[in-house]
């Protein structure tokens, strides 16, 4: 690989999911999470309940996404700020398949 398709694979890859997210889990975790929404929606489970499922257990499970915040509005703007990109990257992952 040269290191224009380095570049451009880096820009993609940022593009699809922020670093914030990236700092906080591995790519390997990611690839589970996107077989294990892969495995609902083969399992004949709702292909949007099982994204959204799936993503909120990821969520929950992830010590590295800290809601210390103080308010319950702030929670939940933090929690919006790492749901919606993790949905779009699983979506984006699952049109790939």
């Amino acid at each position: 690989m040269n290191l224009q398709e380095s570049i451009r694979r880096i820009l993609r890859e940022e593009s699809e999911l922020p670093i914030y997210i990236r700092r906080r889990v591995s790519m390997e975790d990611l690839d589970d999470l996107v077989f294990d929404v892969k495995s609902l929606i083969d399992s004949d489970y709702h292909k949007i309940d099982a994204i959204y499922d799936t993503v909120r257990q990821f969520i929950a499970s992830k010590k590295s996404f800290k809601f210390n915040n103080e308010t319950e509005q702030q929670y939940w703007d933090f929690y919006v700020k790492i749901e919606k990109p993790l949905v779009d990257f699983v979506k984006s992952k699952l049109d790939y398949l």
